[in-house]
């Protein structure tokens, strides 16, 4: 399910990647956008973006000084526009949305894998083949360890859940039976 703040953020985020893909700058804006959702998730400034007597100004001019080393003027006003609609406190799913999109875009995957015990190099170098090759992307590996997996892995690329795991396996022959 979508979150609110998800769907507060879309269009925003769609902006900023479009914007951003055609002035070829999307890592500058990924850092801006990443850097301005690490400040609106603190606490301290949740409350003051949540309290009436801060006007937009001051959050906005705030943000901007902070962001001050990667801010330019389009991303200054970027800032301002979202104090002004009163959209500062989504900034972290903004900054989620638009990581998304430009990995997208650069056929590029994060994968999540968890195995029983920890993968040496050189099988995560098979594995980053094999995968890249299966989903047609960049991949890169996030590695886990659980040992009540007994054995195998599991594999979590987006919204796809590769279960290659013993307890899987045995859970599987569980239902069957």
């Amino acid at each position: 399910m979508i979150g609110r703040m998800t769907t507060l953020a879309r269009p925003y985020a769609t902006a900023a990647f479009e914007y951003a893909l055609q002035k070829n700058a999307l890592s500058a804006w990924d850092e801006m956008l990443a850097s301005a959702a690490f400040v609106a998730k603190d606490k301290a400034v949740l409350s003051l973006l949540a309290s009436p007597a801060v006007s937009k100004q001051k959050m906005a001019d705030f943000f901007c000084d902070v962001l001050s080393k990667v801010l330019d003027k389009e991303k200054r006003n970027f800032i301002y526009l979202l104090a002004e609609k009163n959209r500062l406190s989504v900034l972290p799913d903004i900054s989620s949305l638009f990581k998304a999109y430009r990995a997208e875009h650069e056929k590029k995957l994060t994968v999540q894998v968890t195995s029983a015990i920890a993968l040496d190099a050189a099988y995560q170098q098979e594995l980053i083949a094999t995968l890249s090759k299966r989903l047609q992307r960049q991949v890169s590996l996030q590695c886990d360890t659980d040992p009540s997996l007994l054995g195998g892995i599991v594999v979590k690329a987006g919204d796809r859940v590769m279960d290659g795991s013993v307890r899987g396996k045995l859970n599987r022959l569980y239902e069957s039976l």
